[in-house]
């Protein structure tokens, strides 16, 4: 996982409840600026603090902020320190320390949801702690079925553990081909039952006809 100094575009969008292609258009069109990070041979953009609080701040003041002014708030929260909470613009003056708390907040949300999940670098997908069910599997199940339906197909598992694993695939997106949004056990039965239906209707009645 990384640090709150430095969140994944996967990461940021989901504690600011924002798209991480919203985020990676923001950085190309440099509203906020983006660190580069090497992850084996891939390169990462991460955010920092400062970023973090100002798209929290410009969400909320998105309609009473022009463009300069948006870039000035910007340049103001960069060169603010962590501890402080106060920005003076001319005349105007902003508290960010609900920002602040409700970003925090935000954050040890998506710490927590690690301690749901047993991650290794070595596997190809995380697991529920305490299971051998991935993560994403649960995930991509509740594309289509209930928290409900799926407990039902691993009566191991309760719903906080399917809720957390749904939260936990939103900040790290499974990569390569995705799970089914059917279970095996669902799509079995489904089979079972297009047979029975299959059973229960008649054979139309073909007429034989004379080939000249």
């Amino acid at each position: 996982m990384s640090t709150a100094d430095a969140l994944t575009l996967t990461e940021a969008g989901y504690v600011l409840n924002r798209s991480p292609m919203s985020l990676n258009k923001a950085v190309d069109k440099g509203v906020i600026r983006a660190r580069q990070r090497r992850v084996g041979r891939s390169v990462q953009r991460v955010l920092g603090p400062a970023e973090m609080r100002f798209l929290l701040v410009a969400t909320r003041l998105e309609k009473d902020l022009t463009p300069s002014g948006r870039r000035r708030l910007y340049e103001a929260i960069r060169q603010l320190s962590a501890d402080a909470h106060r920005i003076t613009l001319g005349e105007i003056a902003l508290d960010l320390g609900r920002v602040d708390q409700d970003l925090k907040k935000r954050l040890n949300r998506l710490q927590a949801l690690h301690r749901w999940v047993d991650s290794d670098d070595e596997r190809s997908d995380s697991l529920i702690k305490g299971t051998n069910i991935p993560v994403h599997m649960v995930a991509a199940l509740a594309r289509a079925q209930s928290v409900e339906e799926i407990i039902g197909d691993f009566p191991s598992l309760d719903r906080e553990q399917v809720e957390a694993a749904i939260e936990y695939a939103k900040a790290y997106p499974k990569r390569g081909r995705p799970y089914p949004a059917r279970s095996l056990k669902r799509a079995l039965a489904d089979l079972a039952d297009l047979g029975a239906f299959d059973e229960d209707v008649e054979p139309a009645e073909v007429t034989p006809r004379r080939i000249p």
